[in-house]
């Protein structure tokens, strides 16, 4: 799902342009942007005078600039491109219903029309589109309220409020007494495990808890679609998790409201893996058989292309920690919201691209999950791997001059290197093994071949 999908198809045309606007600044030419749009002029100039108008109700300074067959965003201040998309889509219908819908949980729909200011048809229609949208996330809207399991709505919730309200926005509202109580235990038991964004995250799940706990009678409810194994779940978090605090305030003593948690924080990208206590609570996760399977499953191939003995252990452990916070989100929550495409895999080079479409290489059931919800998220981590395990030069220096002075020769060496260049410069070592030697001595080496051999001429070396 995408946010723009929320908006009406006028206004989905409009947030198109703006995104056109933003990703090429400066000054730009109206038939080039209605041709790239698919867009006749006039629609174009009439989109471009409401965008006008919609921007002079920012708080922010923001002006579209219009001359002519020229247009121009200006923006004399700082404003996010997230908040600028929210500003357009606060108001739309279908957004303004699944509000509605966390606020009330049932309602009927002549109360919901009337809110929403619009005939009941028309709410059947939009009703009808959201239930497309939301078969993602195995969820739909019936007799006035969402129908599915706990967790998947939630994890819905959790995307609307990520990816389509800014990150301000979500810090001001998503703070109360509870919250911040149960944040402060977690974070003080376990030395501050998670990422700020990661905080954030947390915050505006415990807010959609709440909300959901406040208007649904939960203790009949479906929570998972399938039995949840948790005889690998960290027993400090789960013993944390039993504070009588969070029993009364968080969970009402529910045990399905303290396995979601755990789900959560496990599969919700939360916790920052430079952490120990954070590698702990992972640890936990990668016993389940089937995350384990699937970092396995990743590791087989990568190693295949990547020189994994010039990973350094801090990076391993990165990437496994990461692979199965990756897996394990995989594993237990289904759809996926984002504001813009992610990157594209057409531009990858030739060794990339190999690997990457064989991680993509599985069967055809599970190919379309594979797809569109692991393939954004290997790509970062195949392009990490790629850089981390590039094979450095090893070059032994072998200077008739003493060690400061042969130190200070091969930090000369260095400072003129093109950054891209990763060259590992060490004083020479008879016992060591070297890609080649620089010298300022004419001698052999038994080890190097001689075209691998460079002497110093006038500070050339041939």
């Amino acid at each position: 799902m995408e946010v723009f999908d929320l908006l009406e198809r006028v206004e989905q045309r409009q947030a198109r342009i703006i995104q056109q606007l933003i990703d090429h600044p400066g000054q730009q030419d109206l038939t080039t942007i209605a041709a790239t749009m698919q867009l006749d002029r006039s629609t174009l100039r009439a989109d471009l005078m409401v965008i006008q108008q919609l921007f002079q109700q920012l708080a922010d300074p923001l002006e579209l600039q219009l001359e002519r067959n020229q247009v121009h965003l200006v923006s004399t201040g700082q404003i996010s491109a997230a908040r600028i998309y929210y500003h357009v889509l606060q108001s739309a219908v279908k957004y303004q219903l699944l509000l509605y819908l966390l606020q009330h949980g049932t309602t009927s729909k002549i109360r919901l029309a009337d809110h929403l200011a619009i005939s009941v048809s028309t709410l059947n229609r939009r009703i009808h589109e959201l239930n497309d949208l939301l078969a993602e996330y195995q969820i739909q809207i019936k007799n006035g309220r969402l129908v599915g399991v706990e967790s998947q709505i939630r994890y819905f919730y959790f995307h609307l409020f990520w990816f389509a309200r800014p990150f301000e926005l979500n810090k001001q509202e998503m703070s109360d007494v509870v919250i911040d109580t149960v944040l402060a235990k977690i974070t003080t038991s376990f030395g501050h495990p998670f990422t700020e964004a990661g905080i954030m995250k947390i915050r505006i799940w415990l807010f959609i808890s709440e909300k959901r706990r406040k208007v649904n009678e939960l203790t009949k409810v479906a929570f998972f679609a399938e039995p949840i194994d948790i005889t690998a779940t960290s027993v400090r978090l789960m013993q944390v998790f039993s504070d009588p605090y969070f029993e009364q305030h968080l969970f009402n003593h529910n045990r399905n409201e303290r396995i979601l948690l755990y789900m959560f924080v496990q599969g919700g990208l939360v916790l920052d893996t430079h952490n120990q206590e954070a590698q702990t609570l992972i640890a936990g996760a990668t016993q389940q058989a089937d995350i384990r399977q699937l970092n396995q499953r990743f590791l087989q191939i990568t190693q295949q292309y990547f020189d994994f003995t010039q990973l350094a252990p801090t990076f391993k452990h990165y990437l496994i920690n990461t692979l199965t916070q990756i897996h394990y989100n995989f594993s237990h929550f289904q759809g996926l919201f984002y504001t813009t495409a992610y990157a594209d895999s057409t531009m990858l080079n030739a060794q990339l691209a190999t690997v990457y479409h064989q991680l993509l290489q599985v069967t055809a059931e599970q190919a379309p999950r594979f797809t569109r919800y692991l393939a954004w998220r290997y790509l970062p981590l195949l392009y990490l791997m790629m850089h981390a395990s590039q094979v450095h030069l090893r070059v032994g220096c072998d200077f008739a001059v003493e060690t400061s002075l042969a130190t200070a020769k091969m930090d000369q060496i260095r400072a003129v290197l093109p950054l891209n260049i990763k060259v590992d410069l060490r004083r020479y070592n008879t016992d060591s093994a070297y890609d080649l030697v620089l010298t300022d001595m004419s001698k052999t080496y038994l080890k190097i071949p001689a075209k691998r051999v460079f002497i110093e001429c006038l500070n050339n070396y041939v």
